[in-house]
């Protein structure tokens, strides 16, 4: 018998959608519908329209604008070519050149006149202007071209330079105009268009958004009624998976969705009674449950966290009963020890080591372990490995809920790398991390202990203050770690000379201490200072090159220069710079003419630091003079100060105290503006040139403000370019080369001129002269003081005014005093002497009274 064939079930087996739903759904679809093909028909139709109205825009401005930049163009062109003919050399080309200047001349004319006819009607002022400059640019080019083919080329260029460049110009300008006119009215009528589209898209917008707003209304209610009736059924079948009761749903509407809201209250009526009765016996098993899981589950993490802590715990951990059985050790007791734990807890009592061991100690903690109390200390302790270390133990008894001893708690940690650190930074605190020997901090305090051994003996110390001479060059030119380097090795120098119970420290830099103690007179310091310069007299080989370091030592006694280490200590560095003044590589001891001599320029600093501001510096100027002629080129300015009590300060005496207090800075700038100040006078008196030269300290090269108070003084005084001459010497090109050569190069884009003073005097001056952008060198006074007699500084002079000459380079000789050399100098071609022969340094009334007698009176 044949197997029945499956009966095919229809895809949808429940009722069709009934008449209502299909209206409602096929009329919201065909509104849509329409309204969207109308907007987007309408909207294209608008946007179509203001592209059209911008392209027009920009089409009617942009021909006039390229009308006149071709006419810009072409009349640029007959300008070049105009300019070109006259320099045309080759007379069998200038043929060609006429015809070309002629050619354009004619498209010239065919662009001017549709131009001009297109201009008169919107500008006709413009256009006549145009009109009539081009017809006199074109007579006078026609001027040129007769000039031209009658080879007269100097007269044609006559015209181009001086008669055809106005109206050219004229035109130039009119162009111009014209097209600054075009290009603001293009943009005008452009951005007019642009607002005209934009409105247009936002109307469209506006209506867009209109109508896809009613849509939306319409399709939003329409779906909320479904989903409002769709959601209550979702609603209720998810209370009823959770297992909730909830209110019938409304059957009242006639289509699907009320039958299936029908169909699904029958069944939820079925199964609420079902769940009922089943959730309260679920509830009340799941509470037990939940609550014994959470118990479990703290104490499990609590007792997982403690027994972490304690495994990772970097510090030793054992754990003993009251009668010392040890129970328990974790992982870094054993690294701490360096071996296992044993079984008995006396065992385990740590016995020290070396320096530290104290009897006393561990009685004490064999005292807290028989009565259960508290310790803790550190001793030193080696492992069974033979190492040595620092450790820290604590002893602590542990006690049970009823405050009764219960374990004994042993806690040991490995403490060497801080002991080791808390050693580093004592030995940073007192001794240099260079050279290791003590700091200026352990220096005073031997310092201290040797003036109370020498107290208590009735002896002597002495301090003797060293200082390297050559340092700073070396570390300059080499660079700090040649400069270290030198430091080390004359530190191991200090130590071989003296004895083993003194003292060599380094303050700081290049300065060294000597503490000499068991000194019986000053006869022992000084052959101690002898010793050391005699180790010093060896060269010091560095990076494969010999160098020099000769030191300079000031020496003071106890108790002879002082009682207090403080005074010690300043009064030898007070000698220390009497030696560097007698040469260097020498000794001097303290003496009362030092002190004196110290206080002295203490007070000549404090009277300095008011003198401008009491108006007692003033500038003398000595003339410069040319060579050959013997007239008057220049002056250079000077500073001196008359104090009403020191009366008149020699400049060898204050200025070096104002270069190390810094007052140079402030007086530098006075003096720059107070000579540029009278330089201008002069200048405005008498007519033309004069240079006036300044000397400027170092220190005024640091930063920039050096070249702001030279521009300032520049644009206040309107000095000429080249009338300015800032003097330095070869000391300040070797502090900062980069930074001098930029500065250099600042006051160079400025006008001003910079000479190299003292030339010849120096180690590397020719080198300088390339390096530096100098403009004059100074022949130093020394040289010209023998010029005559001397045949060696002779040869030099004459070397350094040729090579000078050969660099393009001036020159000037400084210390001219007589007839025969002022003749021998101009001779050798020197540029400008300076000296007492043409006058010695004045005041600005008395060189104008010697110079400018007409202006003498308003100097």
């Amino acid at each position: 018998m044949k197997r029945a064939l499956p009966r095919i079930r229809p895809l949808f087996t429940g009722p069709r959608l009934r008449p209502s739903l299909l209206v409602r759904l096929s009329a919201m679809f065909a509104l849509g519908g329409v309204l969207v093909v109308t907007l987007l028909l309408f909207g294209n139709r608008a946007l179509h329209d203001a592209e059209r109205r911008l392209e027009d825009a920009v089409i009617q401005q942009v021909r006039p604008l390229a009308a006149t930049h071709r006419l810009q163009t072409r009349t640029n062109d007959l300008r070049t070519h105009e300019l070109e003919l006259p320099q045309v050399r080759d007379f069998f080309a200038l043929p060609q050149h006429l015809e070309r200047l002629e050619s354009e001349i004619v498209a010239v004319a065919e662009e001017m006149e549709p131009f001009l006819a297109l201009l008169a009607q919107s500008r006709p002022h413009d256009a006549h202007r145009l009109a009539e400059h081009w017809q006199h640019y074109r007579h006078e080019l026609s001027e040129v071209i007769r000039h031209a083919r009658n080879m007269d080329l100097h007269a044609a260029e006559e015209i181009t330079n001086r008669r055809s460049r106005g109206p050219h110009a004229a035109i130039s300008a009119i162009l111009r105009d014209l097209v600054s006119g075009t290009e603001s009215a293009a943009e005008d009528a452009y951005r007019q268009a642009q607002y005209e589209q934009r409105r247009e898209q936002r109307f469209f917008l506006m209506l867009s958004f209109g109508g896809f707003v009613a849509l939306g209304c319409g399709l939003l209610i329409f779906a909320r009624s479904l989903s409002r009736r769709i959601g209550r059924l979702r609603h209720a079948a998810a209370r009823l998976a959770a297992g909730q009761d909830s209110d019938p749903i409304d059957t009242s509407d006639r289509d699907e969705i009320a039958d299936l809201a029908g169909a699904f209250n029958a069944m939820q009526n079925r199964v609420l009674e079902r769940e009922r009765s089943l959730r309260a016996a679920r509830e009340e098993l799941e509470d037990r449950v939940i609550a014994r899981t959470k118990a479990l589950a703290a104490a499990n993490a609590r007792l997982w966290m403690l027994s972490q802590a304690v495994e990772q715990n970097p510090i030793g951990v054992l754990i003993a009963t009251m009668e010392r059985r040890v129970e328990y050790t974790n992982p870094a007791y054993v690294r701490v020890t360096g071996r296992p734990a044993e079984t008995l807890l006396p065992g385990e009592i740590p016995v020290p080591h070396g320096d530290d061991r104290s009897n006393s100690a561990e009685a004490a903690l064999q005292a807290a372990l028989v009565a259960g109390r508290d310790w803790e200390g550190e001793w030193l302790r080696r492992r069974p490995d033979g190492s040595d270390y620092w450790e820290h133990l604590r002893l602590v008894t542990v006690r049970n809920e009823h405050g009764l001893p219960a374990h004994l708690l042993l806690m040991r940690e490995d403490v060497s790398q801080r002991r080791q650190q808390e050693e580093k930074v004592a030995y940073q605190a007192y001794y240099d991390t260079l050279t290791g020997l003590p700091n200026r901090t352990l220096a005073l305090d031997r310092l201290g202990q040797a003036v109370s051994h020498a107290d208590r003996r009735g002896n002597k110390c002495a301090v003797l203050f060293i200082d390297l001479d050559n340092f700073k060059q070396i570390n300059d030119t080499l660079g700090h770690v040649a400069g270290d380097e030198l430091l080390c090795q004359a530190a191991d120098r200090l130590r071989e000379v003296v004895r083993q119970e003194d003292t060599v420290a380094r303050l700081g830099g290049d300065e060294f201490l000597v503490i000499l103690g068991g000194v019986k007179s000053a006869s022992d310091a000084q052959t101690a200072a002898g010793k050391i310069i005699e180790a010093f007299s060896p060269v010091f080989r560095i990076d494969g090159r010999e160098f020099g370091a000769s030191p300079s030592i000031g020496v003071s006694l106890y108790p002879d220069d002082g009682a207090a280490p403080p005074v010690l200590l300043r009064n030898a560095d007070m000698a220390m710079y009497e030696a560097k003044e007698a040469g260097r590589n020498t000794y001097r001891f303290f003496n009362q003419k030092i002190h004196d001599d110290s206080v002295a320029r203490l007070e000549m600093e404090r009277q300095l630091r008011g003198a401008l501001d009491r108006g007692e510096l003033e500038l003398h100027f000595q003339p410069l003079v040319a060579a050959k002629s013997g007239k008057l080129v220049g002056a250079e300015a000077l500073l001196r100060w008359h104090h009403p009590e020191l009366g008149h300060v020699s400049p060898d005496c204050f200025i070096p105290l104002a270069e190390q207090s810094g007052l140079i800075v402030s007086i530098g700038n006075w003096v720059l503006d107070e000579a540029c100040r009278q330089a201008a006078h002069w200048r405005a008196a008498h007519g033309g040139e004069f240079v006036i030269a300044v000397n400027v300290s170092p220190r005024q090269f640091s930063g920039s403000g050096l070249v702001q108070a030279v521009r300032e003084c520049v644009e206040k005084y309107s000095i000429p370019r080249g009338q300015l001459e800032i003097e330095v010497t070869e000391g300040l090109l070797i502090r900062n080369p980069s930074e001098v050569r930029d500065a250099m190069v600042a006051l160079e884009s400025l006008g001003v001129t910079v000479a190299l003073d003292d030339f010849g005097t120096g180690y590397s001056s020719l080198s300088y002269l390339r390096a530096f952008p100098f403009h004059t060198i100074k022949i130093d006074r020394s040289f010209v003081r023998d010029i005559s007699d001397d045949a060696e500084d002779c040869a030099l002079v004459v070397a350094a005014i040729r090579m000078a000459h050969a660099l393009g380079l001036r020159v000037v000789a400084e210390g001219v005093e007589t007839e025969a050399q002022s003749r021998f100098l101009a001779t050798l071609e020197s540029d400008v002497l300076q000296g007492y022969l043409f006058g010695k340094p004045q005041a600005a009334s008395a060189f104008a009274r010697h110079w400018f007698p007409a202006t003498a009176g308003t100097a």
